[in-house]
């Protein structure tokens, strides 16, 4: 037998070597993905930590809410199951979580010892536990601050710790585009931004919403909802037999009686700090704000004694004023406003309300302006022909309309020139009306929610019952203290 030829042995060396290469290569490959497989797992598991700490975190936002909703006094009542222990600087007491908050414990408190109290290891029943720390509302801050923390229970490690900051406030009713103890009815070419509400009136009448339009937000009411809707971003509607139902985002019926307190309060602020007119010999006060902060009071009587809404009044020169820190201005008698709003202020009058000329504010999203009319908010048949105005607004027992005819009776008001016979008016607020009413003086009418009364309602403005607005929710680094 021939031995094998030098060039067949190299031969084999060369693949002896080749396989060796293959095979180191191969377990550098299985060992690499390994490696990246561990790595993907391990920060899976972290993905999912971290996930479900946000989730618990939620939960204790939201299981704050839910006792605001059943008591609205709930954080000067009681300390929460899950909240750190309070230290009250007006008695001096130490307060632990699930007991009472009293009275004489005063409206503010600090938590000296951090977050000593977590909850949810059997509440959340699964693996997570969260704590609170609660911080009232203040003069400079309307807003109650939540911050909630999450972990998996017992974990030490703040990084796998999860902190949610959220602010919320009651409800208020300028929330609502439009709120009304009547039917409410949009056409075709209608389009509507904020939400829409029908409630039930004093005789125990479910009123209706039929909407033809489009709506970019819910459409509620209490007697049913029709209408050919557009629903644009998610908006919903919902009504008694829709699945979810009305009860499901309006826990109760809103009743108007609720804001008939608001005059009241208005009036007693404007008496504390505001501004008071109220004289009986004299028919209108004229307020028109200025871009520098004040407003302009005038003294009006009836031109020729004709109706405010018919005819434009006789009126003193103007004085002018300071709008008041408080934010409040209350008249005995019916309100002419015009100008420029440059802060934050409600107008409470014991009669009408009448948007006489251009109404703006200095700094959309900064400025607001609430009407309270005890009777009707008009715009009279003098305004300008392209009428602007911005407001929220509440007409308590009248309705919401240009001067001509009475939304409620239906009957014509004497010296009525005609429907239509103005050009154009846009009106960007939100408007309470308890009988309903129509802008029928313009040939045109556009109404636009002010987006910016979801974060900022007027002061003094009625809020609504078992319902609280968040204004802003962010994640913040988790600390233990």
């Amino acid at each position: 037998m021939r031995s094998p030829t030098r060039s067949a042995r190299t031969e084999e060396g060369f693949a002896m070597v080749l396989v060796l290469g293959m095979i180191v290569l191969l377990s550098v490959l299985a060992i690499g993905l390994i490696d990246v497989m561990q790595g993907e797992a391990s920060r899976s598991r972290t993905e999912i930590k971290h996930d479900t700490a946000y989730q618990a975190a939620e939960a204790g936002t939201d299981d704050y809410i839910s006792k605001l909703i059943d008591d609205r006094l709930y954080l000067s009542h009681f300390v929460h199951p899950a909240e750190s222990t309070r230290l009250s600087p007006a008695s001096g007491r130490l307060v632990a979580a699930s007991q009472p908050w009293q009275q004489t414990d005063g409206s503010t408190w600090t938590y000296p010892n951090g977050k000593d109290t977590w909850y949810g290891s059997t509440h959340l029943g699964n693996g997570y536990e969260y704590n609170l720390e609660v911080f009232p509302p203040s003069a400079l801050s309307p807003l109650i601050r939540i911050l909630s923390t999450a972990r998996p229970t017992g974990d030490t490690d703040v990084r796998d710790w999860r902190a949610l900051e959220t602010f919320v406030r009651p409800s208020s009713v300028s929330d609502y585009q439009m709120v009304a103890d009547a039917n409410i009815t949009y056409g075709s070419t209608a389009t509507t931004y904020g939400k829409i509400y029908a409630g039930i009136d004093a005789n125990g009448v479910a009123h209706t919403v039929q909407h033809d339009g489009t709506a970019y937000g819910d459409v509620a009411a209490e007697g049913g909802v029709s209408g050919n809707t557009t629903l644009m971003n998610g908006a919903k509607r919902y009504s008694p037999t829709t699945i979810p139902s009305i009860r499901d985002v309006v826990r109760n019926p809103i009743s108007f009686n609720n804001f008939l307190a608001s005059l009241v309060d208005i009036r007693s602020a404007a008496g504390a700090g505001g501004i008071v007119e109220n004289n009986a010999t004299v028919d209108a006060w004229w307020l028109t704000f200025q871009p520098n902060g004040q407003v302009n009071v005038q003294a009006c009587m009836k031109n020729a004694g004709k109706p405010l809404g018919d005819r434009q009044p006789v009126c003193s020169a103007p004085a002018p004023l300071n709008l008041p820190a408080n934010g409040a201005i209350y008249a005995g008698q019916p309100v002419i406003v015009s100008g420029t709003v440059n802060g934050r202020v409600t107008i409470g009058s014991a009669a009408d309300i009448y948007p006489g000329n251009t109404l703006t504010y200095a700094q959309p999203g900064d400025d607001v302006l609430g009407l309270v009319a005890s009777h009707s908010v008009i715009v009279p048949q003098w305004a300008p022909s392209t009428m602007s105005w911005r407001a929220a607004t509440i007409a308590q027992s009248g309705t919401f309309r240009s001067y001509g005819t009475d939304g409620q009776t239906g009957q014509t008001e004497p010296d009525f020139i005609g429907n239509g016979r103005l050009s154009s008016m846009t009106f960007t607020g939100s408007t309470a009306t308890y009988g309903g009413g129509s802008m029928g003086l313009f040939q045109t009418r556009t109404y636009q929610y002010d987006m910016s009364l979801l974060y900022l309602p007027p002061p003094w403005f009625p809020t609504l019952q078992d319902a609280y607005t968040i204004v802003l929710s962010r994640e913040l680094t988790a600390t233990a203290r």
